[in-house]
């Protein structure tokens, strides 16, 4: 088996401003903290002690999930980043769909057994058209012909 990493031919992440927005909101109050510890006390070695950090690195991990959260495609397969990090092969995903509802167009993956494998709002990746394309030209579509 090929250990190495799959060659990404494109990526999927929330839009920017708001990828970038909200990793920065997440790690404010990191900062703040961490300052007024500092100003409150004085800047002392204990600052850096390994409980505290590992507290602010804890805090501040949700931070970087939502920076690597989205989809990259890969030629045979896609690696998503969303609840969790999944490798679904093409061979092992049946269909898709991009459904629109009142609130926004959702995209859809089923696997090869018919069960729903993920469901996300269209506007919350960037490049929709490329990884349509790529779904495309790997599944079938499930919905009405187009």
């Amino acid at each position: 088996m090929n250990n190495t990493a799959p060659t990404i031919l494109s990526r999927h992440r929330l839009p920017q401003p708001y990828r970038t927005a909200i990793v920065v909101l997440w790690l404010v109050p990191i900062a703040i903290l961490f300052t007024a510890l500092a100003v409150g006390n004085g800047f002392k070695l204990a600052l850096l002690h390994p409980v505290l950090l590992l507290a602010l690195i804890g805090m501040g991990m949700p931070a970087l999930y939502i920076w690597h959260e989205g989809i990259d495609v890969t030629e045979h397969g896609l690696v998503v980043r969303i609840r969790g990090w999944r490798y679904l092969p093409y061979e092992r995903l049946g269909a898709y769909y991009l459904h629109d509802y009142k609130g926004g167009r959702v995209l859809k993956l089923w696997d090869a057994h018919n069960r729903r494998v993920l469901s996300l709002y269209a506007a919350h990746l960037t490049d929709l058209p490329v990884l349509l394309h790529a779904l495309k030209c790997h599944l079938r579509w499930r919905g009405w012909p187009h």
